[in-house]
């Protein structure tokens, strides 16, 4: 505290004084800022415009040094006579050498490639089929111009052409595609049957870029496929034909403005500054004393109301805003949902591909997540692969299921992380206000439950909350008891087969070994239901000891016919596991190579115990199946890597065919990737004859579902085999 004397005199002369000093050094310091501010928007406005031209210009000279070879009559008697070498000095490497393109073609009137050559790899003998599908549309696109008798669009070029920005090869490319044409006229075409020369020039080369920095005065130009640029440097959107960001050029732009202000700064800071210095003083002190408090309060409150990994609310920020949501929920407004989501084969993925991989994946899905919901909802991440989702305006329930579909959809695109294209499937269970109730416990209480319905009844799938789901929990307990006690029983389980056929000569070639309970009291129960039971009560192994057995005594009553025996992940990861099944082996004397064990991908993938039993299990000769292929987490790369007989596609995408051609082209690329690393394939679920054509005709070696046969107990089959 100031004297009495002292404080007067500082407020009623000091402080006015600083004061007017402060105002007139701030007043001339901003004029200045603005001044030169402006400056350097107007010099930054320019170069950003200088380099929208050059792209223009870009796709104008590309054209136009093509036409200094495909306007020649050389040029076109030499293609006309396929003549490669001369196409290559000419059309070829000597137009890579000299203006630096990347790769470059000529196409006959079939669009058969005359020359094809690559800047990596030369002369090559065909165009690769990733840019052939970039590359034919725009083929198509110039020859139907050329019909019509087109001419060039741009007065400066001779001749019409096509010239798209696109990606090729993960690179920024423009390609350009020009007929070759005779320059005196004596040479003559049918229009639209031309010979056709394509370039293809990477915008992120070094040459390209330099040309960029030298014509255009571009300091520090470089490509990012991101926009990564750091302080005052300048971000370039590229895009594609179809106005797609392909990547950014960025520089650091000439800044008159910053250069002037760098001189005139000092000067304005020193003729204040004396003045001003004990405030200064006084007042920085005050300031970072109370910025750090706030700084560290705001990070703290940050954290505990975030998570660390995605910057997500967490359970209790998530908490707060239902809460706050709920009390204002009126009785005649909209209902809120809240929604638990649980990702399929998290844990498998972080045990397979490891923990930073996983830790991507969970970015990745949450980027999806937000991408999904409103500003007006609130999402948050409550465990390791567990998120809670709250959607308010709801009016009733179908708009939630409406917007689960769209998640579960979403999730089934691939993720790519780190070169691995990951497949993870997504369970939901959602509870309704007011419906289900107004308290926040009680609402993800039920929600909990609901997903837990969700995942049992296949996962992949979402369920809202039912009265009676809190019965049915009971009474899953209730069949874990009844399970264990059907073991010991001899009428209520037993196996079934479905016939497996050869889909070229839909001739019977082996069975697949199905479990069935036969409940006294509640009849057939789903395996899809209690497997996970048995799973959970730890007698999966039983369960897998009884139906091998009773397989292959079935198999050997029936010669020269394949048995397939589905184990699981938790009897793979028995140290017993081999001595059991080589003892069941010797028991029942079926040789083991008509011997099919069908395994997911978790266990083909899961190091120690499973991995060894799996190797054990190949060396004894039985073959090994990945089931389900397409489901779960399975990676299309992973093929080459994993040591399998045989792959078998799920039956969801073969149950897809008639609504989505996703799962068409997504068949189509496992059958052609399995047949390329000499994997068989099989695939489940056929119900019809246009399903079984499709899948022929792409190569499918095996087939099962109820277009040929429903599986049957032994003695079905017993007299389907004596017919």
């Amino acid at each position: 505290m100031f004297p009495i004397s002292s404080r007067h005199f500082f407020i009623m002369r000091t402080l006015p004084a600083m004061l007017l000093v402060m105002l007139i050094g701030s007043a001339g310091f901003f004029l200045v800022y603005w001044a030169t501010s402006e400056t350097d928007r107007v010099a930054t406005a320019r170069q950003l415009y200088l380099m929208e031209q050059s792209q223009a210009e870009s796709l104008f000279v590309i054209a136009h040094q093509q036409e200094g070879g495909t306007v020649w009559d050389n040029s076109l008697q030499a293609a006309m006579r396929w003549d490669t070498k001369w196409l290559n000095d000419n059309l070829g490497a000597w137009m890579h050498e000299y203006y630096g393109f990347n790769a470059l073609y000529v196409l006959d009137p079939r669009d058969v490639p005359v020359l094809a050559y690559r800047e990596k790899t030369g002369l090559q003998a065909h165009i690769d089929p990733a840019f052939g599908e970039i590359l034919y549309p725009v083929v198509n696109k110039l020859r139907a111009r050329l019909r019509a008798g087109e001419g060039s669009r741009d007065p400066r070029l001779k001749t019409p052409g096509e010239t798209i920005r696109t990606m090729v090869d993960g690179h920024p490319a423009i390609v350009s595609v020009k007929p070759i044409v005779s320059h005196s006229g004596e040479i003559t075409q049918v229009p639209g049957n031309e010979f056709l020369h394509v370039v293809v020039h990477y915008l992120d080369g070094t040459s390209y870029l330099a040309e960029l920095e030298r014509n255009y005065l571009f300091d520090n130009l470089r490509y990012s496929s991101t926009k990564n640029n750091v302080g005052t440097e300048r971000a370039y959107p590229l895009k594609s034909t179809g106005h797609t960001i392909v990547g950014y050029f960025i520089w650091q732009p000439y800044c008159p403005g910053a250069t002037v202000m760098g001189y005139i700064s000092p000067m304005l800071v020193v003729l204040v500054a004396a003045l001003i210095v004990m405030v200064c003083a006084f007042m920085t002190l005050a300031y970072r004393r109370r910025a750090s408090q706030d700084a560290t309060e705001a990070k703290m409150h940050h954290m505990a109301m975030h998570d660390a990994l995605t910057g997500l609310p967490n359970r209790s920020n998530f908490n707060l805003r239902v809460d706050h949501e709920l009390a204002n929920l009126g009785p005649s407004q909209a209902g809120l949902a809240l929604l638990f989501l649980d990702l399929n084969g998290f844990k498998q993925i972080n045990d397979s591909f490891g923990h930073p991989l996983g830790d991507k994946l969970i970015c990745e899905f949450c980027n999806r997540l937000t991408s999904l919901s409103r500003d007006c909802d609130a999402v948050a991440r409550v465990g390791g692969d567990e998120f809670t989702l709250m959607l308010t305006g709801m009016r009733q329930r179908d708009d939630v299921e409406r917007f689960c579909r769209r998640l579960i959809e979403l999730v089934r695109v691939p993720f790519n992380i780190d070169g691995q294209q990951i497949f993870v499937g997504l369970s939901v269970g959602y509870a309704f206000a007011p419906e289900h109730g107004r308290d926040r416990n009680e609402l993800i209480r039920k929600a909990d439950v609901a997903l837990y319905h969700a995942k049992a009844n296949g996962r992949n799938d979402f369920a809202g909350f039912e009265d009676e789901m809190d019965a049915l929990l009971r009474n899953r307990h209730r069949l874990e008891t009844d399970l264990r006690e059907a073991l010991g029983a001899n009428d209520q389980i037993e196996v079934y087969y479905q016939p497996i056929y050869c889909a070229r000569t839909e001739t019977l070639n082996g069975f697949e070994a199905l479990l069935r309970w036969h409940h006294p009291a509640r009849g057939p129960i789903s395996p899809e239901f209690f497997i996970p039971i048995a799973e959970e009560a730890g007698i999966i192994g039983d369960l897998g000891q009884f139906v091998l057995r009773q397989a292959c005594e079935a198999a050997m009553r029936w010669p020269d016919q394949t048995m397939a025996v589905n184990v699981s992940i938790l009897e793979l990861q028995d140290m017993d596991y081999v001595q059991k099944l080589a003892a069941v082996l010797a028991a029942t004397g079926l040789a083991p190579e008509r011997l099919e064990l069908e395994v997911t991908e978790t266990a083909m993938l899961t190091a120690g115990t499973c991995e060894e039993n799996l190797k054990a299990i190949r060396m004894m000769g039985i073959r090994v199946a990945l089931d389900d292929f397409g489901t779960g987490f399975s990676s299309l790369g992973r093929l080459t890597r994993i040591d399998v007989d045989r792959i078998k596609i799920d039956k969801t995408f073969v149950h897809g065919f008639d609504q989505s051609s996703n799962d068409k082209a997504m068949v189509r690329a496992i059958v052609e990737l399995a047949h390329a690393t000499r994997l068989a394939i099989t695939a489940e679920g056929v119900e019809n004859r246009a399903q079984m054509e499709f899948l022929r005709e792409i190569g499918c070696d095996l087939l099962q579902g109820f277009y040929y046969a429903k599986p049957a107990p032994a003695a079905e089959i017993d007299a389907l085999l004596a017919k």
